[in-house]
């Protein structure tokens, strides 16, 4: 297939994604994920079947080892399942060829990973509109988008400061900033309170509570009762043995 075609190819799956908006954000039906560890077969994710609608915050709660991280991935098309299904957006990413997988995960999830993936050496500005280089890099509109959520996320100040001179809660609301910054209908966290204090991840819980607020289906992966108890959680769903529970 010719370049012009697979792009002609990806829009209309761009298309058919904004028509399914009646439809849940995040679909993942009778999903099983196997893979080899040291030439040991392992079952990491074992039938599951989940629904996340737009403006509502899950929570996948469970102890180190139980699949909550993996099942994270594979709910955002990060990860390919051995068996079964999962739609995001109104399309299924499992079927995607490989480049239109990306694109449409590109377009429509984005993702705060436990590690965060801030580059040291860049400035924060530039870490947030990293996400743009694959698309040609950032224009005025989305440099003044990348500005207006460092303000909102009180990091207006930093926008040229190098990662490395950030507090822990200021990367970790950089790497926000950057999942957000293509505006995506879904948003991915692993563990977002899991290296910050009391008032950083109190911080941190009501920035991804505007998220919904905003529409967002935001899922959250984590071993960290302060989260899994907060009001603003839509629903908790415990992950056991790649199960849930």
């Amino acid at each position: 297939m010719s370049e012009a075609a697979d792009e002609a190819a990806g829009a209309e799956e761009a298309a058919a994604g904004e028509m399914a908006a009646e439809e849940p954000v995040v679909v993942a039906e009778e999903v099983v994920k196997r893979y080899f560890d040291g030439g040991r077969r392992v079952l990491a994710i074992d039938g599951v079947s989940l629904e996340v609608a737009a403006g509502e915050l899950v929570v996948l709660m469970g102890p180190s080892g139980s699949g909550k991280t993996t099942l994270l991935g594979l709910l955002g098309g990060l990860i390919t399942p051995t068996k079964g299904d999962v739609k995001v957006a109104g399309r299924s990413v499992v079927h995607m060829r490989d480049h239109h997988r990306t694109a449409w995960r590109r377009r429509h999830v984005g993702v705060v990973f436990q590690e965060l993936m801030l580059v040291p050496g860049m400035s924060l500005l530039e870490n947030v509109l990293l996400p743009l280089a694959p698309l040609g890099g950032a224009g005025k509109d989305e440099v003044a988008r990348a500005e207006a959520l460092l303000a909102r996320f009180g990091l207006g100040d930093e926008r040229d400061a190098r990662v490395r001179r950030l507090s822990g809660g200021e990367r970790q609301r950089g790497a926000l900033a950057r999942a957000l910054v293509l505006e995506p209908n879904v948003l991915l966290l692993d563990e977002p309170t899991a290296h910050v204090d009391a008032e950083n991840a109190e911080a941190m819980l009501e920035l991804i509570a505007e998220e919904t607020a905003r529409g967002r289906a935001v899922i959250a992966s984590t071993h960290d009762p302060r989260l899994a108890e907060d009001a603003r959680v839509s629903r908790v769903v415990r992950v056991e043995a790649g199960k849930l529970a």
